[in-house]
């Protein structure tokens, strides 16, 4: 009752704030004009200089003449695009979010590009699309987003070697794919984590590493067989170091060990977690987090896409998120910069509870995260939430089980009463965590503080 209280609560308290912003919200020719503005920067980002992006002149996609790649029609009086053919235009990087808010699109097409990642979620909201193509992008993955209409003529697929183009590289150096591109192997676009691996006859340099290149990945032997998932790839120590420059930029540090920063050959931007000796997360949070994410996939979860158990090191890779934590837009130094505003909020916030509720519907039997935070929930380049760090998580119980009492597991201020007191684990768990999230959304303040009057320390208790 408490939980389901304080998620009705804070719920009601979002929608009430955010009424007056929803009214200023853009439509009509001012959004399509503001949508494409996004799409470009979107793009720029991974394709700086690109001859397409530069042709893109002026405000508005449609007038006087549509830019490059955009088909229009007239729609009540205004021209509105339509179509999208970004095919064979060399671009790299994620499929940009905006292209979601498109909301006249009836086709696009995207194939024969190096696009990264999954077909966002954002184009669920596209109602009137009839057809998606996206056939020869290795690195894609083959996962249309929830919502997506069944009606849609979906295309994707591999492509023949002499088809494919890699990304711009050193002059002096030579690509390959690994994993077989050729033939189109169906299983081989399905993985994110396939890398470019470049190849060069250099003198060999004594205390330096090169970080705008990769070795080629050597597949070292795990205790943990991963073949639920071809996305997620196992890979060699070597490798990681690469793409790190030797774990040269530490963004964060957790329970499980330090988190650095890289870049994959074909460059995607990655976080790399590697397990700290004195950690207390040990091998069996490494082996649970291995175990699940390669079963699970979803918009809103942040996804593996590469691990390494080699000489002693246990390592996690995932995208690296580039907006930060949500509890650092809300109260850390990114709150400082820009404060989050209301609309980003309630789509943060729905987005983190679509990954939730996946979870606790999982194949039959729900898993349990047992750690939902503020700190949890990453934001990707669109500030779409995606629930991140599953060390903890257990598969629920079922009835018989002997192991329906368990370890308490979870972080002061979000952790259940109830939970706490029975060791019952249940989904109210979760739901009772995730209610302090929506708090910490409403007001901006952290769960447990003890700077604050005796009566706020507890944010729960003061709301």
């Amino acid at each position: 009752m408490v939980a389901r209280c304080l998620v009705l609560s804070a719920l009601l308290l979002i929608t009430s704030a955010s009424a007056a912003s929803a009214a200023a919200s853009p439509h009509g020719l001012t959004q399509q004009v503001d949508v494409a503005k996004q799409l470009k920067e979107e793009l720029s980002e991974r394709n700086p200089g690109h001859e397409m992006l530069k042709s893109w002149n002026g405000e508005d996609p449609c007038s006087p003449t549509a830019w490059e790649g955009f088909s229009c029609q007239s729609k009540d009086g205004n021209l509105v695009v339509v179509k999208l053919n970004f095919s064979s235009k060399e671009l790299q990087g994620p499929i940009p979010a905006a292209i979601g808010n498109l909301t006249d699109l009836t086709e696009i097409d995207l194939q024969s590009n190096n696009f990264t990642g999954s077909i966002p979620g954002s184009f669920s909201a596209l109602t009137q699309l009839l057809k998606l193509s996206v056939n020869c992008n290795p690195f894609l993955i083959n996962q249309l987003p929830d919502g997506l209409s069944t009606t849609v003529d979906f295309s994707f697929g591999g492509c023949a070697a002499e088809e494919y183009r890699s990304p711009p590289e050193a002059a002096n150096q030579r690509t390959f794919v690994i994993g077989g591109v050729a033939g189109g192997s169906l299983a081989c676009t399905f993985a994110l984590g396939s890398f470019f691996v470049c190849f060069s006859k250099r003198e060999r340099r004594s205390q330096k590493t090169d970080c705008a290149s990769t070795t080629n990945p050597v597949y070292e032997e795990c205790s943990i067989n991963i073949t639920t998932n071809p996305a997620v790839q196992q890979l060699s120590l070597k490798s990681i170091q690469t793409a790190t420059c030797q774990f040269k930029t530490m963004i964060g540090q957790g329970g499980f060990g330090a988190v650095y920063q890289g870049t994959l050959a074909h460059g995607q931007q990655i976080a790399v977690k590697v397990r700290s000796p004195s950690s207390t997360q040990g091998t069996r949070e490494f082996n649970n987090e291995l175990r699940l994410l390669s079963a699970v996939w979803h918009d809103n979860l942040v996804p593996l896409i590469g691990y390494c158990c080699e000489k002693d090191q246990q390592i996690l890779v995932y995208p690296f998120m580039s907006n930060g934590s949500l509890q650092d837009r809300l109260y850390g130094e990114a709150s400082k910069r820009k404060v989050l505003d209301w609309p980003t909020r309630i789509s943060v916030c729905i987005g983190a509870a679509r990954g939730l509720v996946y979870l606790h519907n999982f194949a039959g039997r729900c898993i349990i995260h047992r750690d939902v935070k503020s700190s949890n929930i990453l934001l990707d380049h669109s500030m779409c939430g995606k629930v991140a760090d599953f060390g903890f998580s257990k598969y629920a119980p079922q009835e018989g089980d002997s192991n329906a009492s368990m370890e308490v597991r979870g972080t002061a201020g979000y952790l259940d009463p109830e939970y706490y007191a029975t060791q019952l684990l249940s989904t109210k768990s979760d739901v009772f965590s995730f209610g302090v999230v929506l708090l910490e959304i409403v007001t901006g303040k952290e769960p447990l503080d003890l700077q604050r009057p005796r009566s706020e320390w507890s944010l729960v208790e003061w709301a």
